[in-house]
């Protein structure tokens, strides 16, 4: 499971106030998103749990929704109907098994990073404060990421992206979208287990630690 992500570099050329890069980020932590806004596109800040409006315990907010079960509960229809978005990372990081221990890898593009897919939704708090939120979505694990586990972030190319975020966009196409999407990763490489510690901060969670294993090309 995809539980740290890392966001360094902004999307867009003025990020939100307050925003600071994060090369280790978790679960409950702010984070960007891209969505559709009333003025157009938009960058905001929100939390990375999904905090539905009528949820009172939050510590049952999910961090990620599996592609598969989008249209079985009722938290996510709602959301998936009305409030989908982009959630901008450099990379993420996902663990392999090897025997008792689990061993990070941090995964990404070439050039460039990545936009995976996700819900937002609002929180009202009791002095009249919105808060908002997000969780990405996963899909089974494909390409490089089916050698490390067996989930991975949903990743989208530009046009799938256009559809994701379109409002025109037929609810019964997204599950198809999401699950039929190619892996936009084409590199990885083993880094240090102290970033499993969401204690430890810096660039340095991302160095490599062993050798780099990058996708095959196309043939």
């Amino acid at each position: 499971m995809t539980g740290r992500l890392a966001q360094f570099t902004a999307p867009t050329a003025t990020p939100p106030p307050g925003w600071k890069p994060n090369w280790n980020l978790a679960p409950g932590q702010p984070l960007l998103i891209l969505r559709k806004g009333e003025q157009g596109s938009e960058c905001v800040q929100v939390l990375w749990r999904l905090t539905p409006g009528w949820l009172k315990d939050l510590s049952r907010a999910p961090f990620s929704v599996q592609a598969e079960t989008l249209h079985d509960k009722p938290m996510y229809r709602q959301p998936l109907v009305e409030r989908r978005c982009l959630i901008p990372v450099d990379g993420f990081y996902l663990w392999q098994q090897q025997g008792q221990r689990k061993q990070p890898w941090y995964l990404r593009r070439r050039e460039g990073g990545l936009l995976l897919a996700g819900l937002w939704e609002r929180y009202a708090l009791d002095d009249g404060t919105l808060w908002d939120s997000c969780a990405l979505i996963t899909a089974p694990a494909k390409g490089l990421a089916a050698r490390l586990a067996e989930r991975m972030p949903v990743s989208l190319n530009s046009a799938e992206q256009a559809i994701w975020l379109a409002s025109a966009t037929a609810p019964g196409a997204l599950q198809p979208l999401l699950l039929n999407a190619t892996s936009r990763v084409q590199l990885m490489h083993p880094v240090s287990p102290s970033m499993s510690s969401t204690a430890t901060r810096g660039a340095h969670c991302c160095t490599p630690t062993g050798h780099l294993i990058q996708e095959a090309p196309a043939s």
